[in-house]
């Protein structure tokens, strides 16, 4: 997912033999232990804005602080997560982690189908991991050597920063809306599901779709419960494809 501003997408498939983590488009593995975490050093305090592009950051993690007792949803099995963001990016981990917590905590995410409810904690014992990893670390934390797209690998969730950054050139809306649409896509998959297609060439893409890659004939769409009510499905299905144009790195 390359240029500032603009569209984007993620997911990937089976390397070595093995399911993929899955990302926004990119694949999914289960492998549940990770032992790329370190310690959290202080975290910059003189950032840019907007931050520099970089290919590799630290690969040490600074975790967002979490607001006590607030749980995004009414009913369902409470899954518990933390915000991990990798130090040298020039990116502030509360204001991820603020990001990460509005996108879950909207009416029309995950939990509007009264099967999920959400809390962010802290550093520590969590569900999954939401972490906002440079590619170079993306291709670790997933397991795979690509660097493009995001993924979900066991209990990690891994966002690029590439993408996070930049989108995707096809994207048809804000880079934001780009945001919401890929965290919420590989927590999806965290929650059990597999990669749609678009179901109706104009009609908005289901969340599951690998819009990072192509639209396909829908429109963008970020959310899996658009109207707040009813999930959006398309039939099961991969792009996989194309590839994404090349990321202008200021460290490469």
């Amino acid at each position: 997912m390359a240029a500032a501003g603009a569209g984007f997408a993620v997911t990937t498939s089976g390397y070595g033999g093995s399911s993929l983590p899955a990302d926004g488009e990119s694949s999914t593995t289960d492998s549940a232990d990770h032992t790329v975490r370190a310690e959290d050093p202080a975290a910059p305090t003189d950032a840019e804005y907007p931050p520099p592009l970089y290919f590799s950051g630290a690969g040490t993690w600074t975790y967002a602080e979490a607001p006590s007792g607030e749980v995004a949803g009414s009913a369902g099995t409470l899954l518990r997560y933390n915000v991990a963001v990798e130090d040298g990016l020039g990116l502030d981990a509360d204001e991820i982690g603020d990001s990460v917590r509005t996108i879950l905590s909207d009416p029309r995410s995950w939990t509007a189908g009264g099967g999920w409810r959400f809390e962010q904690v802290g550093r520590g014992t969590a569900d999954f991991t939401v972490y906002l990893a440079s590619p170079e670390q993306r291709s670790v934390l997933c397991e795979h050597p690509g660097t493009s797209v995001s993924c979900r690998n066991g209990d990690a969730v891994v966002i690029n920063s590439a993408r996070w950054l930049t989108g995707v050139p096809h994207w048809d809306d804000t880079l934001e809306t780009y945001r919401e649409y890929v965290v919420n896509h590989e927590v999806g998959h965290r929650l059990g599901h597999a990669h749609e297609v678009c179901p109706d060439e104009g009609g908005p893409s289901p969340v599951m779709a690998q819009q990072t890659y192509r639209l396909a004939g829908c429109a963008s769409n970020a959310w899996p419960y658009p109207d707040g009510e009813t999930y959006l499905e398309g039939p099961a299905g991969e792009y996989g494809g194309p590839e994404l144009p090349p990321d202008q790195y200021d460290d490469r």
